[in-house]
């Protein structure tokens, strides 16, 4: 009797497991699942994001389809808010996001624009870890540190809330590069770039990939030069003899800080989905994010591009992020010391 009540039990709990499956897969089933991007067609946000939406949908239970829709502003900070506080929490929309907006409300406190806590909202994965530069135009004359602090470097960014920003002002900053001077509110990539080659500004933060997809003359040509690298740690894609910008740091806590805001470089292109999400769905989500990473046409796809694939998950990139928000107080008053205009 024992013995076959246990089988009873064990059936039981099978198929409850199929009929969770099933039901995930009957919701996704002739739905369409929204895949929205923070910023305007054309930059690397863009095109990572579209070969996402692209492969996704055949992992998902049910095999929804999966469209892309552009949704810029403010450096995604529109679309991170529309996610958290719009979007359907039923696992039919996520969103490309700048890694910077994780830390938007540890960084910028009780003027954050952010409607969200970052630890909150449900983790996809991110697509790569890139190492983000600071770049200087060939004509600046600019090609090291201590050159921005004889000659000093015009440098060009996005919103003041984008990685590209808060980079370049915590390296001003933590460095006292007093001769660094920051042009913010170009709308994004093809804008800098252009800014860049018209000399309206010398320089400016951009990550490898985006740069070699986009622009791989630059490199080829010696229109660039790599001032320095904004990384946590070296990272594989750096040409050999580039320093770390945390080098240049005077004491301890200054290179912690930088290492915070920096962290974006690990997890480079996040996917976020709204806050509480039901348990199912959102692993349903991450596993066919961590699939779609493994699909050796969407790795083809992205070879094809230019573009590389080092992905981190979704269950790692919420512990991540929970780490950073979990530092004391001295390290928080330091990056956003270093991160207030």
């Amino acid at each position: 009797m024992a013995f076959a009540f246990r089988i009873a039990i064990l059936a039981l709990v099978a198929l409850t497991g199929n009929t969770r499956a099933e039901t995930i897969a009957d919701f996704y089933r002739g739905k369409t699942v929204t895949a929205y991007i923070g910023y305007e067609a054309g930059g690397g946000y863009d095109l990572y994001g579209r070969a996402l939406a692209k492969f996704i949908g055949r992992h998902l239970p049910g095999a929804p389809i999966v469209i892309p829709v552009n949704m810029p502003g403010a450096a995604s900070m529109v679309l991170a808010n529309y996610l958290a506080k719009v979007a359907p929490r039923d696992g039919t929309a996520f969103g490309a996001v700048n890694s910077a907006l994780l830390l938007d409300t540890l960084i910028a406190g009780p003027s954050s624009k952010a409607q969200f806590k970052a630890a909150e909202m449900s983790m996809l994965g991110s697509i790569s870890s890139n190492a983000s530069v600071l770049l200087g135009w060939s004509g600046a004359g600019v090609a090291s540190i201590e050159d921005i602090r004889t000659k000093g470097l015009v440098v060009g960014t996005t919103a003041l809330t984008s990685d590209s920003f808060l980079s370049a002002l915590a390296l001003k900053k933590a460095l006292r590069l007093d001769n660094m001077k920051l042009i913010s509110g170009y709308p994004g990539t093809r804008e800098l770039t252009l800014a860049m080659e018209r000399g309206e500004v010398g320089g400016r933060v951009w990550d490898m990939e985006s740069m070699g997809s986009q622009k791989p003359e630059w490199m080829n040509s010696g229109a660039v030069r790599i001032i320095a690298e904004l990384a946590p740690k070296p990272m594989p894609e750096m040409p050999a003899g580039v320093h770390l910008a945390r080098e240049f740091a005077a004491n301890d806590l200054d290179r912690q800080a930088l290492d915070v805001v920096f962290s974006n470089s690990l997890a480079f292109r996040p996917y976020l989905a709204p806050p509480g999400l039901p348990p199912e769905t959102l692993a349903a989500l991450r596993e066919a994010f961590s699939a779609t990473m493994a699909d050796p046409d969407f790795i083809a796809e992205m070879k094809h591009m230019n573009l590389g694939v080092t992905p981190m998950s979704g269950v790692e990139l919420q512990q991540t992020i929970a780490q950073i928000y979990a530092l004391d107080d001295a390290a928080v008053a330091r990056v956003r010391e270093l991160t207030t205009p």
